[in-house]
């Protein structure tokens, strides 16, 4: 079994003082005033996750990325308990030769079958990856292209999936 540990401390009102095993430490705020909230946290780890996979995957494709940036936006449940109903993923990718068709397989095959943060989110969590590819030194700019996602998966094979769809395609959602 692999173990994560954390600690917490209280600071008092709604804050608190994170720290993983190497003493690293994250400052949590409920109230948003000294730190992240608890759900901008759990935003910050998904895009973390999903973006170190991406990262990575590329490279292993031999097009590496040379700037990343990912912004993530989250619906939640109305009333409690406020967990999040949807996220939209907005990847920004700049680099030589990275094509959409390799991104969006990138992109597949870490939330599909790498992320652990993704994985251990609610089933019903409705994600909507888009994406956009800059040459290398250009300003972000242009429409974002919607993934359209395979279900998760230990084995993915991404033959069957249609590369990129349009903006206002519908995306996967995940049935219990």
């Amino acid at each position: 079994m692999n173990i994560l540990a954390v600690k917490l401390s209280w600071n008092g009102g709604s804050r608190f003082t994170g720290m993983n095993a190497g003493g690293i430490e994250t400052a949590i705020d409920a109230d948003k005033q000294s730190g992240a909230s608890p759900a901008e946290l759990l935003l910050e780890a998904l895009g973390a996750c999903a973006s170190a996979d991406v990262v990575s995957i590329l490279e292993k494709m031999r097009t590496p990325a040379a700037k990343f940036e990912v912004a993530l936006e989250a619906d939640r449940h109305r009333t409690e308990p406020r967990y999040l109903t949807s996220a939209r993923m907005l990847f920004d990718v700049w680099g030589d030769g990275i094509t959409s068709d390799k991104l969006v397989r990138a992109i597949n095959l870490s939330i599909s079958k790498y992320c652990s943060v993704y994985h251990s989110l609610r089933d019903d969590l409705k994600l909507r990856p888009q994406f956009r590819i800059h040459a290398t030194g250009a300003e972000a700019s242009g429409d974002y292209q919607v993934v359209e996602m395979a279900p998760p998966t230990t084995e993915l094979d991404l033959s069957e999936v249609r590369r990129v769809a349009p903006a206002k395609s519908v995306v996967f959602s995940p049935s219990l």
